[in-house]
C-alpha cells in the first residue's frame, strides 16, 4: 500500500510539473493555442479557371503562413479573394496575346459569422496565348513577400483579437452550456481555441476549461465503475471469474486518476485483487498498474485537454458552410 501511494504522490507531482511546462510553452500546438488563418475560395463565387483558383489558394495560404498565421482547413477565420477582370485585349504582335488587367481584392473575417477584419484591393497584369495563361500570369506577380501583405494581415490579427476580447464572456458561456449537455469535447474545443495571445480572455477559458475536463472525467469515471462492477458481480465459474477479473481490471485502467470515483475504482479493484490473490495464490498486480497506466498516459491534464480539442477538430466534417457579404 505504501508504494501504491507513493505512485500516486508521483504522479501527483509530474501532474503539477507537466502542468507548469505546458502553460509556459505552446510552440508545436497544430492551430490550438494561436490565431489561425485558413485559406478558402469559393469556385461558384470566384469563377476562376481551375488552374488560376489553385494558384491563387496556394498565394493565400503561403501569406497566412509566412506571417506565422497559417492553418490546416475548417478554420472559421479565413483569408478569401475576389477578382475582376477590369480590362482585356488583344496585342498587335505578330502573334496576338491577351492582355488582362486583373483586380484582385483579398478578405480576412469570420467565414462563420461573416464579420470582416481586413481587406486589401491590388492591380494585376498578366499577358498570354489564351485568357486562362493570361489571368494566370496575372497572378504570378503576387508577392506572398511583399510587407504590404504582413500588414494587411496583421490588420486582421488585430481585429481576431478585439473579437476575442468582446466576445470572450459569450465564448464561456457557448461552452458551459455545451458542457451543460454532454458535449465536453466541444466544449473542450471551443474554449482551447482561444488564441495564446489572447491573454485575459485565454486565463478566463482555461479555468472553464478545467472545470468542464473534470466533469468529463468524473461522468466517464461513473460509467465505467458502473459497467466494470456489473461485470465483476456477474462473474461465475473460475474460467468466467478470470475473464470478469480481466476485463473489469482492463475498464478501471482507463480511469483518470482525478476523477471523483477514483477511490471507488482503487477499492473495487482491490476486492478484484484480493479475490484473485485467493485463487491464483499470487499477487494481483492490477492496481499498481492501473495507476502507473495513469502515469504513462495522463500525465498532466492540459495536454489532455488539447489533445481532446485536437482530435475533436479532426473528427470535423470537411466542408464548412462560410457566409458572408463581403462582395
Amino acid at each position: 500500500m505504501k508504494n501504491i501511494i507513493k505512485i500516486g504522490i508521483s504522479i501527483i507531482v509530474a501532474m503539477q510539473i507537466s502542468l507548469s511546462v505546458a502553460q509556459n510553452n505552446s510552440e508545436g500546438l497544430d492551430d490550438m493555442g494561436r490565431i489561425a488563418i485558413s485559406a478558402y475560395l469559393d469556385r461558384e463565387k470566384t469563377q476562376l479557371p481551375s488552374n488560376a483558383y489553385n494558384l491563387l489558394q496556394n498565394k493565400m495560404q503561403t501569406m497566412v503562413t509566412k506571417n506565422g498565421m497559417g492553418a490546416s482547413a475548417n478554420q472559421r477565420f479565413v483569408i478569401t479573394a475576389n477578382c475582376n477582370v477590369t480590362s482585356k485585349d488583344i496585342t498587335a504582335t505578330a502573334n496576338p496575346m491577351h492582355a488582362y488587367t486583373v483586380e484582385i481584392t483579398f478578405y480576412i473575417g469570420d467565414g462563420v459569422e461573416g464579420t470582416l477584419f481586413s481587406t486589401k484591393t491590388v492591380n494585376a497584369k498578366g499577358v498570354g496565348e489564351t485568357p486562362d495563361k493570361a489571368y494566370i500570369a496575372a497572378l504570378k506577380t503576387i508577392k506572398p513577400n511583399d510587407p504590404s501583405y504582413a500588414e494587411f494581415i496583421q490588420q486582421g490579427k488585430e481585429k481576431i483579437i478585439a473579437y476575442y476580447t468582446a466576445k470572450c464572456g459569450i465564448i464561456i458561456d457557448e461552452a458551459k452550456s455545451m458542457a451543460s449537455i454532454g458535449n465536453f469535447d466541444e466544449a473542450i474545443y471551443t474554449l482551447m481555441s482561444i488564441p495564446d495571445v489572447c491573454k485575459d480572455c485565454k486565463n478566463k477559458a482555461q479555468g472553464e476549461c478545467e472545470i468542464i475536463y473534470k466533469q468529463k472525467i468524473d461522468k466517464e469515471c461513473s460509467q465505467i465503475l458502473t459497467e466494470a462492477t456489473a461485470i465483476w458481480s456477474n462473474r461465475g465459474s473460475e474460467n468466467e471469474l478470470r475473464a470478469s477479473a480481466s476485463k473489469a481490471s482492463e475498464m478501471l485502467g482507463k480511469i483518470d486518476p482525478n476523477a471523483a470515483c477514483y477511490q471507488d475504482a482503487l477499492t473495487l479493484m482491490g476486492e478484484i485483487g484480493k479475490k484473485m490473490e485467493e485463487v491464483d495464490k499470487r499477487e494481483w498486480d492490477m492496481k499498481v498498474k492501473m495507476e502507473q497506466h495513469q502515469h504513462d498516459e495522463n500525465m498532466n491534464q492540459i495536454k489532455a485537454e488539447k489533445e481532446i480539442a485536437i482530435q475533436y477538430a479532426k473528427n470535423q466534417p470537411k466542408t464548412v458552410v462560410y457566409h458572408w457579404g463581403w462582395f
